[in-house]
């Protein structure tokens, strides 16, 4: 979770001259301290990238000094360990070093060269993701595992992550059930299964954190998260800058096809429907009540008319029950045309509570496209004049709204995202991606916010680099999702 920072943090980083520490402590298997790595650091990288799975990794060169520096079972460096890694500053006014923790890693590889002149050990090590996602450990036990349509997302998440014996975790609710089976056979890691889930629903990312918390949460989009640090401070820890415009892989309309919305076993298809008054009309064989189709069953209905706006439909005569989108809001006038067959999903509950709905998945093969306009965006379709367009499959998505939402969200991405500038300053240990700064780049002189997408530093360097891209509240995708935000928390 986010750091903030003491008056006594932000002088400590602006503190100059500065003398720089770095304290390892080795964990077991269990994260209990039982050592600590006490050598002089020779060099370092650390870094942390927004987009990957592994997101933190850590790599040194120590000069040793004893044997339990040696590579074995016994010893200090082995597959069942860990390390936790602090970076700290030492005060003028208290000589009182201040700490903070920039990671906890596994070892990834360990190599000892020793010399008359040179005892050096090399570590890679990665975040803890690597003991989850097949890098050294991860798959799942047994040789096939199901998780069931109508499951709560988050619980399903949870115990998995119990199941591979995490502990620390903070996993925020979607709100959402699984919409389908997922089903696997053979080696599976719980990354895969996790990536999965993930990727049913635009937007969410999992990860461990600098504790090694996994985490599981929606992309923080700026909107609502605090600005980490002002102009005011930052300005003065500014080395250089860079703007690195790279035009390949901008695309401001993205096109989505997604699942193929094949009825199955329990699965309904009516040809023909009649409608009055923004109710439609159908026939289900022996359906008497609601309570005889199943929570989740699919249902093919050939629309007759036009929607007109909150439609309905009414089951053999029954109630009729609200048809509403995928996400849950009102069905608007126009969505649905006539002559033309959709696939709509009944919903009776929604964790727990009563909905009796036909959700809209959308025609045969749920489908969606999205087009930048947003005037701010400098690759928009209305400020370059013309459309770049990606289209791409996601077979997890079973809707038009997920389609559309997951264009809109990748737009984004090879837009918004692509309007960034690089950093070069005195370390900031504390920063972190999907933070939010204010910042003014001496190209244009403007002063923005901005989120951090990626950090790399080496700790006697005593610099760091940062990427940010320009924060836009009036993105269609920040105020979306801002939106889906509020709605799931009443």
């Amino acid at each position: 979770m986010a750091y903030y920072p003491a008056d006594a943090d932000l002088s400590a980083v602006r503190q100059r001259p500065k003398d720089i520490f770095v304290r390892i402590e080795l964990l077991n298997k269990n994260y209990k301290i039982i050592d600590s790595l006490t050598a002089n650091l020779i060099s370092d990288s650390i870094n942390i990238d927004s987009k990957a799975k592994q997101r933190r990794t850590y790599s040194c060169n120590i000069h040793v000094s004893d044997y339990s520096f040696l590579i074995g079972n016994d010893k200090k460096i082995w597959i069942d360990k860990y390390i936790r890694i602090y970076y700290g500053i030492q005060t003028l006014r208290s000589s009182e070093i201040l700490w903070w923790l920039i990671g906890t890693y596994t070892y990834l590889d360990a190599d000892y060269s020793y010399s008359g002149t040179d005892n050096t050990l090399s570590l890679s090590c990665a975040d803890l993701m690597a003991d989850y996602d097949g890098t050294k450990n991860g798959v799942i036990g047994g040789y096939s595992l199901t998780i069931p349509a109508g499951e709560d997302i988050r619980e399903s998440v949870l115990a998995l992550v119990k199941k591979a014996g995490i502990t620390n975790y903070y996993i925020e609710d979607i709100g959402k059930e699984i919409p389908y089976d997922l089903e696997y056979s053979d080696s599976v890691t719980y990354c895969d299964v996790w990536a999965d889930i993930c990727g049913l629903y635009d937007s969410w990312e999992f990860f461990f954190d600098a504790d090694g918390t996994f985490i599981w949460r929606q992309i923080p989009t700026g909107l609502s998260e605090p600005c980490q640090l002002d102009d005011s401070f930052l300005q003065p820890l500014v080395i250089n800058e860079s703007v690195n415009n790279t035009f390949s892989g901008v695309y401001n309309v993205t096109e989505i096809w997604g699942k193929v919305l094949e009825l199955e076993n329990t699965d309904r298809f009516v040809e023909t429907s009649t409608s009055s008054n923004g109710i439609y009309n159908i026939a289900l064989k022996g359906v008497a009540s609601l309570e005889e189709i199943e929570n989740l069953d699919r249902i093919g209905i050939k629309i007759c008319s036009d929607s007109i706006g909150n439609d309905k439909v009414s089951i053999n005569g029954l109630t009729a029950i609200p048809i509403v989108n995928d996400d849950g809001s009102a069905l608007e006038a126009g969505r649905l045309k006539g002559s033309t067959t959709y696939v709509f999903m009944y919903r009776r509950t929604l964790n727990g509570t009563i909905q009796n709905c036909l959700y809209l998945l959308g025609q045969y093969q749920a489908h969606g496209i999205y087009k930048e306009t947003n005037p701010e965006c400098p690759f928009s379709i209305d400020n370059l004049g013309y459309e770049i367009s990606q289209r791409l499959n996601y077979e997890k998505l079973y809707s038009d709204d997920l389609c559309y939402n997951q264009a809109e969200y990748l737009t984004y991405q090879t837009t918004a995202m692509r309007d960034t500038v690089t950093l070069s300053l005195i370390i900031i240990p504390w920063l972190d991606v999907n933070q939010k700064i204010e910042y003014t780049p001496s190209i244009s002189g403007t002063t923005a916010q901005y989120m951090i997408q990626s950090i790399s530093w080496s700790t006697l360097e005593g610099t760091m680099t940062m990427t940010l891209y320009r924060f836009l509240e009036s993105f269609s995708y920040v105020r979306n999702k801002e939106t889906s935000l509020e709605r799931r928390s009443i």
